[in-house]
């Protein structure tokens, strides 16, 4: 069958977009009591817990968006009986997953003092917070995770939105209302698991009762596994390389600068993972519709959807880039005070950082829609042993500022591997057009962002001035971008295609 894309992806984004907003508010909160009830060694611990779990979660990488790639083909072709054996397959890895992540995570904990420099906090064991954050980690493998994969190949990621709008709320009031009352890092933390339990319960039950017909019964041929097993392969690469691009910075951070600089270089990092995070709902929205569209439509069609997407891409990401340099300081200062912020240079790395990253964004959701992993299979893993060495040598040298350098460099080194990918074995073509695009693009970005700046930086400080500043930022850098395309095929396209799949299906019932 052909799910309703458009409809399905306009659906996505809007609750996806609520939920971000709960996502993002809701730790925001959480973070800033802890700063100030706790302290910015506790946040510290919360970032280097993320990370290291992170890297355990390498066992699960390729698993999920090997196995919902494999499943949009049967959805087109109405395969029950393919798809139920898929979902079973899906549960079986996923406790194999579980399993394996418990036992490494157990076997590491000796190691946990070598990645923290200095002193921990004196009221908290480092040990019993790992184990109940490796908990939640497993947890959330073992529960009913396989039965998300359906919700996500038909487009419908708004169910789970909705569910852990509601929960996740709830946790993030129970969390602050702990540490308010009680100053407990313990009790703050027992609640991750609790809440992780109840949403995958949640969202299994939703799903039950939306696809009673997708049962985990029956085997793939042996044919159809290995393939499966080759994009798992291939794909391992690529996702464990987007967990190492974020997680090894705060573990080398934690490991030769202490926590401290961790919880300072997280909150600054939590505000652009954060717009990063936004922007992914969008690009989530679509790569189950991208995926739909390349099984049954033309190569010029897909060509052309490509060129709309990269050029909207474009301008969201210039303008989120803008924002960032001109308002970063400023809401840093008010929210965690002076003492809390970092250099201007960091600041200008950390936005170069978000440009390289979101501009890469619509190349690797088609190349993921595609699922052609196994095409550039080298390619993560140099960009992987590139951050990683670069992280552990420049840290030395430069510090924080060392190590976001080295992750730009190892995603300026993926550029050219993504882009003859996706060119030559989706659009079967040169990929030098988009090259020109790109470099023009970018010469445009950085002159927005420079006379932006200097406006903003008369601006006083306080929350007035981030105010001037932010409508600033609104409307000074589309203007200047709209003035400079309007008159462009991309820029008409792009209109068009808002207007037909978007404003018009703005009324769908939701």
């Amino acid at each position: 069958m052909k799910i309703a894309r458009s409809k399905n992806a306009t659906r996505n984004i809007i609750f996806g977009i609520l939920y971000k907003a709960i996502a993002i508010l809701g730790p925001f909160c959480v973070r800033t009591v802890m700063i100030f009830v706790m302290g910015t060694e506790y946040v510290g611990l919360n970032s280097l817990f993320t990370s290291i779990l992170s890297f355990l979660s390498l066992a699960e990488l390729g698993v999920g968006s090997a196995l919902v790639y494999s499943m949009y083909k049967p959805i087109a072709t109405d395969d029950t009986e393919t798809i139920c054996a898929l979902l079973n397959l899906y549960r079986k890895l996923y406790k194999y997953i579980g399993t394996i992540i418990a036992v490494i995570g157990i076997s590491l904990i000796p190691f946990l003092k070598y990645l923290v420099k200095g002193d921990c906090p004196e009221d908290v064991n480092l040990y019993v917070l790992y184990l109940i954050y490796l908990f939640n980690t497993v947890i959330s493998y073992w529960m009913y995770a396989y039965k998300q994969s359906l919700l996500t190949a038909f487009q419908r990621s708004d169910i789970i939105s909705k569910r852990s709008m509601i929960v996740q709320t709830m946790m993030y009031v129970v969390q602050i209302l702990a540490l308010i009352l009680t100053k407990n890092y313990y009790l703050y933390i027992i609640f991750l698991p609790i809440f992780t339990i109840l949403t995958n319960i949640a969202n299994a039950v939703i799903v039950s009762k939306m696809f009673p017909q997708y049962t985990c019964s029956g085997t793939v041929s042996k044919s159809f596994e290995r393939s499966i097993k080759k994009k798992i392969f291939a794909l391992f690469g690529t996702k464990a390389n987007s967990i190492v691009l974020h997680a090894a910075d705060n573990i080398v951070i934690s490991a030769f600068l202490g926590l401290a600089i961790v919880g300072k270089y997280g909150n600054y990092y939590y505000i652009m993972n954060s717009i990063i995070g936004i922007m992914t709902i969008i690009y989530d929205s679509f790569t189950a519709g991208l995926g739909n569209s390349l099984v049954t439509e033309k190569k010029e069609k897909n060509l052309k959807d490509f060129s709309i997407l990269s050029f909207m891409n474009f301008w969201l990401t210039a303008f989120t880039t803008t924002c960032l340099l001109c308002l970063y300081q400023p809401f840093m200062k008010i929210w965690v005070g002076e003492e809390n912020l970092f250099e201007m240079n960091i600041v200008i790395l950390l936005c170069i950082y978000f440009y390289i990253y979101q501009i890469r964004r619509i190349i690797l959701v088609y190349k993921d829609a595609a699922g052609i992993w196994w095409e550039d299979l080298l390619r993560p893993y140099i960009m992987m042993i590139t951050n990683i060495i670069g992280n552990f040598i420049l840290v030395q040298f430069w510090g924080v500022e060392g190590v976001i350098i080295s992750t730009i460099l190892s995603m300026l080194v993926s550029i050219p591997w993504e882009n003859y990918t996706v060119f030559k074995y989706i659009f079967f073509c040169s990929s030098k057009r988009y090259y020109g695009k790109i470099i023009l693009y970018t010469l445009i970005t950085i002159p927005v962002c420079a006379v932006t700046w200097f406006i903003c930086s008369k601006c006083p400080d306080g929350i007035g001035g981030l105010v001037i500043s932010a409508i600033i930022c609104v409307i000074l850098p589309n203007l200047v971008l709209l003035l400079f395309f309007y008159k462009t095929t991309d820029f008409e396209n792009s209109k068009d295609f808002i207007i037909n799949n978007i404003f018009t299906k703005i009324k769908v019932k939701l």
